[in-house]
């Protein structure tokens, strides 16, 4: 779409296209399509010339996609590739290493789930829910999903096994102040008993000490926005058509001077911060 007009300039044919990736320098685009083990590359400098823009990477025997929904760039070559597998109807999930340019995918490494993720520095973190994984004592969830770490220069599982947090199909991924790494997901199995345990889509990984914490807030997640320069630091959080301020210190709701939660009318669904607050 041409912005200032607001008007369409190309159509690019991909079967069943859901998700995409640009690359950091926005020469190429990553198209995942449902139900695939293909990704299509899109060059943006051929979009409406004569030369077909698209790239279809197929693997090969050794070297494949199972399901891709997701993609990081390591830099403006080299794209971490996330294998959805058995939650998306595949075989083996994982992180799939792929360099622009190449006619195949390179290694992969195997982990329980893999389709939303972050990159903070080297360190890379993946989340997803595997099929029937339990969830430890003390729940009400009769499934929970997981987060690996890797070390993102080896691509080596650095957690000696998956971490358990809330299940359903991970979307969300922002780390909040003080380490904490705040992930969400849509689709989870809600807990809301009255005078009892609540709990919903997101899941509070302290990097600090590898602890979790699952907010008692029901629903689906489906904005995440860690906000900058307060005191103390916030992150606001989108859950169940609410709108919420995590204080990152406490992993609670924070408590405002006047003892009120913001009200925003209508269904709260997403949360962007637009100007950053000036250091």
């Amino acid at each position: 779409m041409d912005l200032t007009t607001g008007s369409v300039i190309a159509t690019i044919p991909v079967v069943g296209a859901h998700y995409i990736v640009s690359s950091p320098d926005g020469t190429h685009i990553l198209v995942f399509s449902n139900d695939s083990n293909n990704i299509t590359v899109i060059a943006t400098a051929l979009i409406g010339t004569y030369t077909d823009p698209r790239t279809v990477i197929t693997g090969t025997a050794l070297s494949h996609f199972d399901r891709p929904v997701w993609a990081l760039f390591k830099d403006n070559t080299t794209a971490y590739i996330f294998n959805c597998g058995p939650q998306c109807g595949g075989v083996s999930a994982g992180i799939t290493t792929y360099t622009l340019g190449a006619t195949a995918p390179g290694p992969t490494t195997p982990l329980s789930a893999a389709t939303y993720g972050l990159l903070n520095g080297s360190t890379l973190y993946v989340a997803g829910t595997p099929p029937h994984t339990s969830c430890p004592a003390g729940t009400g969830a009769p499934t929970c999903g997981t987060l690996n770490i890797l070390n993102a220069n080896s691509l080596t599982v650095t957690s000696s096994q998956p971490i358990l947090i809330t299940d359903g199909y991970h979307d969300r991924m922002e780390m909040g102040a003080n380490g904490q790494l705040f992930i969400g997901s849509h689709g989870c199995y809600s807990v809301n008993n009255f005078g009892g345990e609540v709990r919903g889509c997101l899941s509070i990984f302290k990097t600090t000490n590898s602890e979790v914490v699952i907010p008692p807030q029901a629903g689906d997640v489906t904005g995440i926005q860690p906000v900058p320069g307060q005191n103390p630091e916030v992150v606001y959080v989108c859950q169940g058509g609410s709108f919420y301020i995590y204080d990152t210190t406490t992993d609670q709701l924070l408590v405002q001077p006047n003892g009120q939660v913001t009200d925003i009318v209508g269904q709260s669904y997403d949360v962007l911060l637009v100007d950053p607050p000036p250091n």
